[in-house]
């Protein structure tokens, strides 16, 4: 039975100057991680190991392309492989595919899966919903294409932050319904309406600064447009119907994150349906099909952001950790 939809919340309108300021930060931001990646992508910089098996390009998005890492030890003529589509974050509006280039060709090698890395279209040029309907398309092209071995019939989306949150919300529609069997959210902003001072309150006292606070804002703003209800169940995936999310679902929150309380209280809510007890303990549970996970102490990213010394080699560990848990529940809900 579906649930009610929630009350629509719309934003206030931003003033022309904070507009000003939002779009000059952003822009500024687009160049320097352009400039960053064409010098990472130089002869001799670049990590070889870490680069697609090759790119592609689907009609139906002309100016989208994609990275399709295939697994070193997979050759033609072996079996299909498990698929994982992989979203990128970054606000809606920063970074592109290359950004998840270790990650892709990691979890490919070491878990011998296809794993294609989407592009979309960013904000504020394309703002909601254009980059999830893009997703939409190249999902099913990518489902569609007799050129790649995949495996149909074991299919995994996920993404971290804002690709999580397009990761929620692709699956929502009606054309990718029973196709993806799984997904795994790092992280995700699911529900836009929060204001930031309620969701910087739910955090542990101990959390110092945020890198999110004098953020969000500014990628909600140049994700959505005044007219749009915040409340929309594919731009806030906690007020999605369960039924039209994949049967599984994995979901990451950061223990210090802004973002965290929201991800949890989805989780809750998905894992209800159903008459399946919960296991496991307060941070680290699964119930009806739903794992839910809190990584304690860590901050929104901790697996892309460092930090140095001992704060580098522990969130080293925890993401080893964190991708291994992964693997292990998508082989055995998923991949079987």
């Amino acid at each position: 039975m579906a649930s009610q939809p929630a009350e629509p919340v719309y934003r206030t309108p931003v003033p022309f100057f904070t507009r000003l300021v939002y779009a000059s930060k952003l822009y500024l931001s687009k160049f320097a991680i352009k400039v960053v990646f064409c010098v990472l992508n130089l002869p001799g910089i670049r990590k070889k190991a870490h680069q697609p098996t090759f790119t592609k390009v689907y009609p139906i998005q002309p100016s989208l392309r994609h990275r399709i890492f295939v697994p070193k030890q997979w050759k033609h003529g072996d079996a299909p492989l498990p698929l994982y589509l992989d979203i990128h974050g970054g606000g809606f509006a920063l970074l592109e595919p290359r950004a998840d280039d270790a990650f892709c060709a990691n979890f490919c090698n070491e878990n011998k899966l296809l794993v294609v890395s989407l592009d979309y279209p960013l904000a504020p040029a394309s703002r909601y919903p254009k980059a999830v309907h893009a997703l939409v398309d190249v999902v099913k092209a990518v489902l569609g294409d007799k050129s790649l071995p995949i495996d149909t019939k074991k299919v995994t989306i996920g993404g971290s932050s804002a690709g999580a949150n397009l990761s929620l919300a692709c699956t929502q529609d009606p054309s990718l319904q029973g196709k993806i069997g799984g997904l795994v959210a790092y992280y995700p902003p699911c529900d836009i309406s929060t204001p930031v001072k309620v969701a910087m309150a739910t955090r542990p006292a101990n959390a110092g600064k945020d890198m999110l606070e004098t953020k969000a804002d500014m990628f909600n703003w140049a994700y959505c447009t005044d007219d749009i209800n915040l409340r929309d169940p594919q731009l806030s995936p906690k007020y999605a119907e369960r039924a039209k999310l994949p049967p599984k679902l994995y979901i990451v929150g950061c223990d210090f994150d802004l973002l965290c309380r929201d991800s949890e209280i989805m989780a809750e809510k998905f894992a209800s349906v159903g008459n399946g007890k919960r296991t496991g303990t307060d941070d680290c549970w699964e119930r009806n099909g739903v794992k839910w996970e809190r990584i304690l102490g860590e901050e929104h990213a901790f697996d892309i952001v460092m930090g140095s010394g001992e704060i580098t080699a522990r969130r080293i560990k925890r993401r080893a950790e964190m991708y291994a848990s992964v693997a292990e529940f998508l082989f055995r809900e998923v991949y079987i």
